[in-house]
């Protein structure tokens, strides 16, 4: 099973059962921390901190074409480029908090690109990426942290 961003209540009641003191079935994130970098990747998509490109654009092509084109789920323990290897200081105050920031960068996204149909903006892996790819790969997103604490 996918989630699909556009369904905000399926995101939002999932989000209800996560304890915020829950242990993840991989990787180093908590569960504010998921929440947090799920946020950030929604607004990178929304042009907001506008990225670069971390790798060689043949790279960047094969990356999109395997992650957004196919059923390819993404894998556990693979390197953000963004993050270093420590988990950054947390943003908000709460838990809480930062699902409702996530939930603004949802409404957000949606607003950016109503109003900006043929924006592109870049993947730090995958190079420039439109409003349907970058749905694909936040629906993948999502699941797999979803999958990493047991919400999915």
């Amino acid at each position: 099973m996918t989630l699909n961003i556009n369904n905000q209540e399926d995101i939002f009641s999932r989000l209800k059962n996560l304890d915020k003191d829950a242990t993840p079935q991989w990787g180093l994130m908590t569960p504010q921390h998921i929440v947090e970098h799920l946020a950030f990747s929604v607004a990178i998509s929304s042009g907001k901190g506008p990225q670069h490109l971390y790798s060689q654009q043949e790279v960047a092509d094969a990356i999109k074409q395997k992650i957004i084109y196919t059923d390819a789920e993404l894998t556990p323990g693979v390197k953000n480029p963004i993050l270093g290897d420590e988990l950054p200081a947390l943003v908000h105050k709460d838990m809480q908090a930062a699902i409702e920031n996530l939930k603004a960068e949802l409404d957000y996204f949606e607003e950016y690109f109503n109003t900006n149909p043929q924006a592109k903006t870049t993947q730090p892996r995958m190079g420039l990426m439109d409003k349907t790819e970058w749905i694909t790969l936040h629906n993948k997103h999502f699941t797999h942290h979803f999958k990493q604490y047991n919400l999915v």
